[in-house]
């Protein structure tokens, strides 16, 4: 079995930001499985990699959007109950909303009306809503399995085990498939699941954030290490080990940015794998950064900070009322961020909006709730999920 690092009594913490370290039992190795092709269901006509929609905007996972700022408090448009527990960042794809919950449930929710379009279980665990591609939705949980669903009806096409669960969300590249575990890389068909290739990433219990890609390379974490991988023939570019587990990152300006457990937040050259400036925190930097320009966001505890992307120099910090910083976003000059990117007792919970040059505070709205991750953006409204409840702030 594999045992992740121990947690607080009082304080669950699970990915997305967001962790819950708890006992798995390891799968058998991929070698020594079958891979189970499409059910006999036809699949969507619609599986080309046109139209993807990625956790964090993006492959190189930047959390940047192209919709109009919203300066103003939002009020609340619907408000739609779905589960008993704890719901993921949402995914947002043509009119439906997605998340994952913490008993395992991806739920696809109607945007425009608030109502539950259908639900699909069995995953054991979801820390993350998938990924969509064309009329698929692709997805993997604490079951030791990703799967690809008809995004319109929940129905499973396909599924593929891995060795340990599946806690970052998966990365669709042109009709590929990958999925980063703390124990392997997994390249997949996306029409079929059928494995492509795979390689090591560690041989730990570890965190695993969203790996990123950019030009035909694959980065990503293995508890200790970062490393890059060749997309087209898993060849390792390089690896680096750290003295304390990775977190999740962002890549932008030839550079990586990303958290780790010893409390630093650092950029390491996106060729070489050399790094090129640390900043010290607080706390752990659990959360994925943003990024656009000469700026990058990152947080730990209660603290967001914006720091120069080529020294990391602090521009302006903010404290907000919670602990546990989100993985912020950013569209139209304004950076969207949570104070509750772990499960905490159940009080109040605050998403703001704040000026990404000044740091200065435009607006924040509190929920009652044990956790509120991420939002997804919308043109004019903004979609949280908080316990069991995903709200539209209009």
């Amino acid at each position: 079995m594999i045992k992740r690092p121990a947690m607080n009594a009082s304080v669950k913490t699970i990915l997305c930001g967001c962790i819950v370290f708890i006992l798995i039992a390891c799968a058998p190795s991929p070698a020594t499985q079958s891979v189970p092709g499409p059910t006999n269901t036809p699949v969507p006509t619609d599986t080309s990699s046109t139209n993807i929609t990625l956790y964090r905007g993006n492959p190189q996972r930047t959390g940047v959007f192209d919709f109009p700022a919203i300066r103003n408090e939002p009020s609340v448009k619907w408000q739609t109950k779905v589960s008993s527990t704890w719901l993921m960042p949402p995914v947002l794809a043509e009119g439906i909303l997605y998340t994952g919950s913490g008993d395992g449930v991806l739920y696809a929710v109607d945007v425009k009306t608030g109502e539950e379009i259908w639900s699909t279980g069995g995953f054991s665990q979801l820390e993350n809503s998938g990924a969509v591609a064309g009329d698929l939705i692709v997805i993997g949980g604490y079951d030791n399995r990703i799967r690809a669903l008809d995004r319109h009806t929940g129905k499973v096409l396909w599924s593929f085990n891995t060795v340990g669960p599946v806690q970052a969300s998966p990365l669709l590249i042109d009709d590929q498939v990958y999925v980063a575990t703390d124990h392997a890389l997994y390249a997949l068909d996306l029409q079929t699941g059928q494995l492509q290739w795979q390689a090591s990433t560690g041989n730990e219990g570890a965190y695993m954030g969203a790996p990123a890609y950019e030009d035909g390379v694959i980065y990503t974490t293995g508890g200790k290490y970062l490393l890059a991988v060749d997309s087209t023939n898993r060849k390792e570019l390089w690896r680096i080990e750290s003295s304390d587990m990775f977190t999740a990152m962002a890549i932008d300006n030839s550079l990586i940015y990303i958290g780790n457990f010893d409390r630093y937040f650092y950029a390491f050259d996106q060729e070489t794998g050399a790094e090129k400036w640390k900043f010290k925190g607080n706390g752990i930097f659990w959360a994925g950064p943003a990024v656009e320009g000469d700026t990058v966001y990152t947080g730990n505890d209660n603290m967001v900070y914006a720091l120069n992307v080529q020294a990391g120099e602090q521009l302006w910090k903010f404290q907000m009322a919670g602990s546990g910083v989100s993985e912020p976003i950013l569209s139209d000059g304004i950076l969207y961020v949570s104070d509750s990117s772990h499960e905490f007792p159940r009080g109040p919970r605050h998403l703001y909006a704040l000026d990404a040059k000044s740091g200065e505070q435009l607006w924040v709205f509190e929920a009652v709730a044990t956790f509120m991750p991420t939002p997804a953006l919308d043109k004019d409204t903004i979609y949280v999920t908080a316990t069991g409840e995903v709200l539209a702030l209009r």
